[in-house]
């Protein structure tokens, strides 16, 4: 239920933003490395994708924006024997500062609900229905409305009901700004 008001509270804003002004709406999708570092498993990284799309609001002109965002993100790790895969849609709600045109970071919390996985396959244990994060990235803002963007997320709850690991994960991609 709690997870539900996360997600409830995150389109209210991104819907109610239309007041704003110097808004954008934008799609981006790229590659996600994940890994957990859980204590007693030997892990390696797992390669995933993530698509979903954003909306800059604007707090200071040409500068601070707030850019919620919805977003499916394929998250997981392998290890010797096993491919563990943890699929979430994520709702980040970033703080967005331009410190010029081409270049941008942004920080913010990241609420990730569990669509599916196969942990349970692998492991004696089941995945979290809800994992809150927190995100760090920067974005290289070409012409056209193209960037090319970098995100860390660290996962700040157990990944795993039972077991003491958080998921660990770096984006790269592109976006496009309508």
């Amino acid at each position: 239920m709690k997870s539900l008001k996360f997600l409830l509270v995150g389109t209210f804003i991104v819907l109610l933003s239309n007041s704003a002004s110097a808004q954008a709406w934008g799609i981006r999708a790229g590659v996600n490395i994940s890994d957990v570092n859980v204590k007693g498993f030997n892990t390696d990284a797992k390669t995933g994708l993530y698509v979903g799309a954003y909306k800059e609001i604007g707090l200071v002109k040409s500068m601070l924006f707030i850019q919620p965002e919805v977003q499916y993100s394929q998250e997981g790790f392998d290890t010797n024997i096993d491919h563990v895969k943890v699929d979430y849609l994520t709702v980040p709600i970033l703080a967005k500062l331009y410190v010029v045109k081409l270049l941008s970071f942004e920080t913010g919390p990241q609420f990730g609900f569990k669509v599916a996985d196969n942990a349970s396959d692998y492991l004696n244990y089941d995945a979290n229905s809800f994992v809150p994060s927190w995100a760090f990235g920067t974005s290289l803002n070409l012409p056209l409305g193209l960037s090319i963007n970098a995100r860390y997320i660290t996962g700040l709850n157990d990944t795993f009901d039972g077991v003491s690991g958080k998921n660990q994960v770096f984006q790269v991609g592109a976006a496009f700004q309508f």
